[in-house]
């Protein structure tokens, strides 16, 4: 009887263990860097009172409501959602300036945030389309850490090498989802990482979704040597695209660090923009930039990217939970303008 019991225990010790390599195996055991995702699914359902996805849901995934749109602008568009019309002079010299086509960089767009009411007050960043609905930024895209400015609108602008013209598409951002341990009191910089919702879409329909290091077989960190990054940054005047050669230097488990070594390099106004690798002869998404070295860019030129293979787990989980019946149900922030 010895014998057996002695048995039993052995063999659900080794259960036990074997449970647990499987869940590490698999993701579902985040450790500490995320909150536990694999939680009841009825903690996540939109509460009656709201009709929103709780406080409490959201914080259990590291996941705040950070930006919303205010409903006003729905009922009366503002002016900032239309572009004037370029004088002959300006489209002469856009004609002239040699512009990559906007088709070697699949699901790049750019981001605006609208800082004051006049319009007149902005920040430029970038994002990269990942589904029909979603779109990968930076987190300091869409908050912003110590300064009083509010953001009143932010708004995607696609697909145009020169968001200047007439047939550059602009389409207003619905709400913001970012990653909610980032800018924590250790004064550490990681999860910059935030997703967009766009609500209406069929302007967005030359956009594509690029290859991307989450919903695919990871990309080896050997192969990770060099790459291609884009943007609309200080470079220029935040108003043509631009792009360059990225030299990888260093690749951690969240992050992949570029230096250029006094070459054009990223730069302010690039944030949230796609760090691409070519794989198998395709542009593939690798990593979302999230700061250089210093505002005057070149020569001061490395570049720091969250790597997606690290935040594939949280990204899936934000689009499952914040849209529910094809609805979006994520909008905490929008408490602010009823």
């Amino acid at each position: 009887m010895k014998r057996v019991t002695s048995l039993v225990i052995i063999c659900s010790v080794f259960i036990l263990v074997a449970a647990g390599l499987i869940l590490l195996a698999t993701g579902t055991w985040n450790g500490a860097k995320h909150k536990d995702s694999n939680l009841p699914d009825e903690l996540f359902l939109p509460s009656k009172e709201t009709g929103m996805v709780t406080h409490d849901a959201l914080d259990s995934i590291s996941v705040r409501s950070c930006f919303s749109r205010d409903p006003a602008h729905e009922v009366e568009p503002p002016a900032w959602l239309s572009r004037s019309v370029l004088d002959p002079l300006e489209r002469h010299a856009a004609a002239r300036r040699p512009i990559p086509d906007p088709a070697e960089f699949p699901g790049l767009v750019k981001v605006e945030q609208i800082l004051s009411r006049s319009g007149n007050q902005r920040n430029h960043c970038a994002a990269t389309r990942i589904a029909e609905h979603w779109f990968l930024t930076a987190n300091h895209c869409v908050q912003m850490r110590g300064t009083s400015r509010t953001v009143v609108d932010m708004l995607i602008i696609a697909p145009q090498g020169d968001v200047a013209l007439d047939d550059a598409q602009i389409i207003p951002v619905k709400a913001g989802m970012c990653h909610a341990a980032w800018y924590s009191p250790t004064g550490k910089f990681d999860d910059d990482i935030a997703l967009l919702y766009v609500e209406d879409t069929k302007q967005l329909s030359a956009v594509d979704v690029p290859s991307l290091d989450i919903f695919e077989p990871h990309m080896p960190a050997h192969l990770l040597t060099g790459g291609v990054f884009a943007g609309w940054g200080k470079n220029g005047d935040n108003r043509f695209l631009q792009s360059g050669s990225a030299r990888i230097t260093e690749v951690g488990e969240t992050f992949i660090l570029t230096d250029n070594r006094g070459e054009f390099s990223p730069c302010v106004g690039d944030s949230g923009g796609p760090l691409y690798v070519d794989k198998e002869g395709a542009p593939h998404v690798v990593g979302v930039l999230s700061s250089v070295t210093r505002d005057g860019c070149p020569p001061y030129d490395k570049a720091f990217y969250m790597r997606l293979k690290t935040y594939a787990d949280w990204i899936q989980t934000v689009m499952k939970v914040c849209v529910q019946d094809d609805k979006f149900v994520c909008d905490i922030v929008g408490d602010v303008w009823r």
